[in-house]
């Protein structure tokens, strides 16, 4: 499962120790054949909720803390690489920093990474095709086209029945009165 997680990613093979990490987080939370239920639920006595759950090495933004001026980016593109323990949150890392840090929310770039991935990978397949019998075609003698009468077309315009009263605005009525 590791050796997976990391060829998918672009992390060097360094990281192999957070994405044994992750294995083990991922596995202790998914129900097993030995027993019906999962081992977090053994433990703990309650269901897990599994919306916390995010894909290992996939791009994210975590919102910096501070920023020194306006125009800086208020969010930096990091990378998601694990589960910290006895805390809640993601672990990430930060490329251009070279550093891992541990963060409550950030926001996972998880369909582009996937999009990504399969956007790579291109299977030729051949056509097979199977032999058809020949069937003989059978020309049916030729009908006489029938002579169509042109119909005279009527434009007259369609005019409405509708009896037409003049609005009454602000309430004044003129007549003739």
């Amino acid at each position: 499962m590791v050796r997976s997680m990391i060829s998918l990613t672009t992390l060097p093979e360094s990281f192999w120790g957070y994405a044994l990490k992750t294995a083990a987080h991922t596995l202790n939370r998914v129900p097993s054949k030995a027993v019906e239920s999962t081992p977090y639920e053994l433990w703990r006595g309650r269901k897990l909720s599994f919306s916390y759950f995010k894909i290992w090495g996939c791009e994210a933004y975590v919102k910096r803390l501070m920023t020194s001026s306006k125009l800086e980016p208020k969010s930096d593109k990091v990378i998601f690489v694990g589960y910290p323990k006895e805390t809640r949150g993601y672990e990430f890392y930060h490329p251009s920093d070279n550093k891992i840090f541990v963060a409550r929310n950030g926001t996972f770039h998880e369909k582009e990474f996937l999009s990504a991935i399969t956007s790579g990978r291109k299977v030729d397949l051949e056509e097979i095709r199977e032999p058809q019998e020949e069937v003989p075609i059978v020309l049916e003698p030729e009908q006489r086209d029938q002579e169509i009468e042109p119909q005279i077309a009527q434009d007259i315009p369609r005019r409405s029945d509708r009896i037409r009263n003049p609005p009454v605005r602000y309430g004044f009525l003129m007549s003739d009165e």
